[in-house]
């Protein structure tokens, strides 16, 4: 499983190298990478295939596989065993049409590679839209002024509480979660 912090082609390679190290010529073991379908690890790993040599590079791909349920061999096309009727699971799409000109591009292209056309979903998010209005913790729904005024002075107060060392008021602290605080200022000042 490949899930990296970095995504340059260095350490994909070595990360690559060893998963796909041998034990020698008689090593006749298979290696699988699973990764992120990202463009990028997808150029990473077709440069490092060409660099292979020719011997190495063998297509495997068996031409027929076995039903679950009966055993039966069946066809790697086939979408249901001849035998039992089995449905076998369908690989997810590799292709996608462009919508402007319906070439067929990889899925994870980002524009079309023949007209050029983005592939990528668009949307709009206004300051309105992204602005928080509120907040729900542990159970409790904050009101967004309740929790600005509770975020300004959260820190004073858990200074204060920790100096005066009265073990009630922390445990009052590690209860009430700081977004909280306004809330709990504006019924003590009402009180």
């Amino acid at each position: 499983m490949y899930l990296p912090n970095a995504t340059t082609e260095l350490a994909f390679r070595q990360a690559i190298g060893r998963v796909v190290r041998t034990a020698g010529p008689d090593d006749d073991t298979r290696a699988y990478v699973v990764m992120p379908a990202l463009q990028i690890f997808e150029e990473y790993a077709r440069r490092v295939e060409e660099e292979m040599p020719a011997g190495k590079r063998k297509d495997e791909t068996p031409s027929t596989k076995r039903c679950p349920i009966c055993g039966t061999e069946c066809q790697r096309t086939d979408s249901e065993c001849a035998a039992c009727g089995q449905e076998f699971p369908q690989a997810p799409p590799r292709l996608r049409p462009c919508p402007e000109c319906k070439t067929l591009n990889p899925v994870t292209a980002t524009s079309c590679l023949a007209c050029g056309k983005s592939l990528t979903q668009s949307f709009t998010l206004t300051l309105n839209e992204a602005l928080r209005i509120g907040a729900i913790i542990r159970g409790m729904d904050v009101e967004e002024t309740e929790v600005v005024e509770g975020e300004r002075i959260a820190k004073d107060i858990r200074a204060a509480v920790l100096r005066s060392g009265d073990a009630n008021l922390i445990k009052v602290m590690q209860l009430l979660p700081e977004e909280s605080l306004g809330r709990f200022k504006d019924l003590l000042n009402k009180a």
